[in-house]
């Protein structure tokens, strides 16, 4: 069996999952849209080594983070992340199909910039 990428004891972040909906305001009424949670999980920021930071250089991924969680099919890049009171959209996912007892999935994020 191959050794897990975090311990459970390493996911201490919590994060949510969101989706952006419009709600009305019940000071005026005007309709504004707001991240709303739809599950929370717990992960960990998984650091890239010197050969991976300098790999994404110049890329649009340059100013990403790399986040782990348990696996969940629930995870799509459809949805938003909020971790620390700071709102991120989904990069990428490499979600982890294997059948073994631990499984986790790293999700590039990047923060959303308003």
């Amino acid at each position: 069996m191959a050794k897990p990428l975090f311990k459970p004891s390493d996911l201490n972040k919590q994060v949510d999952f969101t989706t952006t909906k419009t709600v009305i305001s019940p000071v005026n009424g005007s309709p504004s849209k707001k991240p709303v949670t739809l599950f929370t999980k717990w992960g960990a920021i998984r650091r890239r080594n010197l050969t991976q930071q300098y790999a994404v250089i110049g890329t649009t991924i340059e100013d990403s983070i790399v986040i782990g969680v348990a696996h969940d099919s629930r995870i799509t890049k459809t949805l938003g992340i909020t971790l620390a009171g700071v709102n991120y959209q989904i990069l990428d996912i490499s979600p982890d199909e294997s059948n073994d007892y631990l499984t986790y999935d790293l999700i590039t994020i990047k923060q959303v910039v308003k």
